[in-house]
């Protein structure tokens, strides 16, 4: 059973909460979570278990959790407590960017929409005063513009993070979403080689979970073909030089 500990403050002793059996209500993890002053590390793996740990988590309510607690690590009391605690901080910013994101994505009704894109721009501004250069946030924004519809602004955030570091997977992800878009698909299928040379095994149970929670995911759909006829390459390779 995965579990997290919580340092109870001015003592050796920890409270153990187990990741599969979280409270329905947030509220319980939260009062525990700001009475002990916990490192902001245990609430981005609180809030993200609480999400993923069952894939019907809109069913269960468990997605409204999720943007109680990271909400909350994100408030103004936070800030001013963890002010030297950086990439915790944008990582949290971060997370609800891409959840608002994600929800304009899928939000039918516009003005629903727009609101939810705003927020996640709100988000990723934030994020960006903390570190103007940190590599995720501009990768957030790439994936923001791309579900707005802007490719040329989202291919512009993902080529910052690139002409950093070329193998940075994320970006190249992305990148290759906004080629696909642009029906350039061997362009496409040239980035999704590359993040997979970067890191396969990892890639591939990344998209077995998109496909798990929309099984009509093009994307996710070429990447994991793309991946088995690199694997049966692989195979037959093997067999004519056995």
């Amino acid at each position: 059973m995965a579990c997290v500990y919580i340092p109870v403050q001015n003592s050796e002793e920890e409270v153990r909460v187990a990741l599969d059996q979280l409270p329905r209500d947030a509220s319980d993890i939260l009062d525990i979570l700001k009475a002990e002053q916990a490192p902001l590390d245990l609430w981005l793996i609180i809030a993200f278990n609480i999400t993923w740990v069952v894939r019907e988590y809109f069913k269960q309510g468990k997605l409204e959790q999720f943007r109680q607690i990271l909400e909350e690590g994100s408030s103004p009391e936070i800030d001013d407590y963890y002010a030297d605690v950086r990439y915790e901080r944008i990582a949290i910013l971060n997370a609800l960017g891409a959840y608002y994101s994600y929800l304009g994505k899928i939000e039918t009704k516009q003005r629903e929409k727009e609101e939810h894109f705003i927020l996640a721009t709100q988000y990723y501004n934030k994020a960006s005063r903390i570190d103007m250069h940190e590599p995720s946030t501009w990768v957030g924004k790439g994936q923001l513009l791309l579900a707005k519809g802007e490719v040329e602004q989202a291919s512009a955030a993902f080529k910052i993070v690139l002409d950093g570091d070329r193998d940075n997977v994320p970006a190249l992800l992305g990148q290759a979403c906004v080629e696909f878009n642009r029906g350039c698909y061997s362009d496409s299928l040239e980035l999704y080689k590359r993040a997979l040379q970067v890191y396969p095994d990892c890639l591939a149970a990344a998209f077995e979970r998109v496909l798990q929670l929309d099984p009509e995911n093009v994307e996710a759909l070429v990447s994991l073909a793309i991946m088995d006829l690199r694997t049966n390459d692989s195979f037959w390779n093997q067999e004519g030089n056995g």
